[in-house]
């Protein structure tokens, strides 16, 4: 995707003032407004770049969903809880674009956790598991770290266990399971 900045400012001129009005009849400012406008149009944006991503609701209905759980979350992050209209104003009708949000935060955290918790392994984990998760052939890993093919994959297989056993026990994977 390149930058358009007319798609951009056509996505502002027509959207920006519905983002604002909802933010400021929730105890929030215009530049309060404009700061989750600009924040929702990224996740948007990060979202859109997943292939499985569809959109089946209309830009506007999903642009106010997204910005109303920005919001929503930056009030309870400020501890006002005085939300006066989102909780029933806003796509009250039969919608998938919360749930495919909703999933996508989801997959989101679960990506971020399993990062930091990569990153608690010892260096030979980390090596092994992050090579191997960006290098297919993994004769190659074993040819450029010194050692045998066998040993590569058996360390591997290790590392992947104590990554398993920790995400297991993690309370972000924990939350999720079913």
């Amino acid at each position: 995707m390149k930058n358009d900045t007319l798609g951009i400012k056509l996505i502002y001129s027509q959207y920006a003032k519905s983002v604002i009005r909802m933010i400021e009849s929730n105890n929030g400012s215009e530049d309060d407004g404009f700061d989750i406008l600009q924040e929702s149009l990224i996740d948007i944006y990060n979202i859109a770049l997943h292939k499985d991503f569809q959109l089946t609701t209309s830009f506007q209905s999903f642009l106010l969903l997204v910005a109303k759980r920005k919001w929503l979350n930056q009030l309870k992050k400020n501890k006002l809880l005085e939300v006066t209209k989102l909780t029933d104003q806003l796509l009250n009708d039969e919608d998938h674009s919360e749930s495919q949000y909703n999933e996508h935060l989801l997959q989101n955290d679960k990506e971020n956790t399993l990062m930091e918790l990569l990153a608690t392994l010892g260096e030979s984990c980390k090596d092994i598991i992050t090579r191997c998760m960006k290098e297919k052939r993994q004769e190659k890993i074993a040819e450029s770290l010194g050692i045998s093919y066998a040993y590569l994959r058996k360390k591997k297989s290790q590392c992947m266990s104590k990554l398993a056993q920790k995400c297991k026990n993690h309370p972000v994977f924990k939350r999720y399971q079913s």
